[in-house]
């Protein structure tokens, strides 16, 4: 048996073509690093739209018409107080609660309170609307008369959002009574109020 050697030259030659062709057909995939995951959204700030209104968790506390205290000089006067407080159960759904309370010269008192659900629809960022369908009942008394109401509401506010955690809005309004001896009433009313 006679062997031949090859030229060093030769040798690296056909090396090199041997991994040559090992590394065309073996698949490889050069990487430095796993790509980082892509950081999660930022949540919704006072600076988004409706200036963050109608969050999950979020309280809303409001004034629903007229409060005040009123005086006619040798007539009378009357101090009326409504304040209402929703908490958002979820996004944009609130539930909530609305007290009323009017006392007056003459021995003339009324109480009312209500319970009711609402959506909020942010239009803009300053602009929204928050519609509540609820139950309320008024109890009202005048020395030794008295009357109570019980109603179905619909309170449709149109907010404009001053800033973050202050509103203002105007309000239509419909009670349909359900029992009782007052009657249906509606007109548009006005409401102020903030939130946490």
């Amino acid at each position: 048996m006679v062997r031949h050697f090859l030229s060093p030259v030769v040798t690296k030659a056909v090396a090199a073509s041997v991994v040559g062709c090992a590394l065309l057909v073996l698949p490889t995939q050069a990487r430095a690093q796993d790509p980082a995951p892509a950081p999660a959204p930022a949540a919704a700030s006072a600076g988004g739209l409706g200036q963050g209104f109608g969050e999950q968790g979020q309280l809303a506390f409001s004034n629903e018409g007229f409060v005040g205290f009123d005086k006619t000089n040798n007539v009378g006067w009357n101090l009326i107080l409504k304040p209402a407080v929703d908490y958002f159960i979820m996004p944009a759904v609130s539930a909530g609660v609305v007290l009323a309370y009017s006392l007056a010269s003459g021995d003339t008192k009324v109480f009312g309170i209500g319970a009711r659900a609402g959506y909020n629809l942010n239009v803009t960022e300053n602009l929204g609307v928050w519609g509540k369908v609820g139950v309320a009942y008024q109890h009202a008394s005048v020395g030794n008369l008295s009357a109570s109401t019980t109603w179905l509401t619909l309170f449709v506010p149109i907010l404009y959002h001053l800033m973050p955690h202050l509103y203002i809005g105007a309000a239509p309004y419909y009670n349909l009574k359900v029992a009782g001896d007052g009657e249906h009433n509606y007109g548009f009313t006005y409401v102020i109020g903030g939130w946490l």
